[in-house]
């Protein structure tokens, strides 16, 4: 994943050159919508109220973000998380926890 990334920020950056546009900043803006609207749609799951697609505010109908179904496998936690953002949340809660884990 982690060189997937890395591959999407070079192109930025090569093409950045060639239009004179700041390729980084739009990576940089968009990366952080998809993240802010993972989280979002996370903590959907405490929330009474929920924010759907089409109500947040870091949807977009001209570029929008998919949405994917839960993961079907795995362990518990997989199947509470709606996204990638709560599976590493859950994960990091189950790796801190105070209850199971000796330091």
């Amino acid at each position: 994943m982690g060189i997937r990334l890395e591959s999407f920020l070079r192109a930025f950056e090569y093409i950045q050159d060639y239009l004179n546009v700041y390729g980084l900043r739009i990576w940089q803006e968009e990366f952080a919508r998809i993240i802010k609207y993972n989280v979002q749609q996370e903590s959907n799951t405490f929330l009474k109220e929920k924010i759907y697609d089409w109500q947040s505010l870091y949807q977009s109908d001209d570029i929008p973000i998919p949405s994917f179904p839960p993961l079907k496998s795995g362990s518990a936690g997989d199947l509470k998380s709606s996204n990638f953002m709560g599976r590493v949340v859950r994960e990091l809660i189950s790796q801190t926890d105070p209850g199971t884990q000796i330091y």
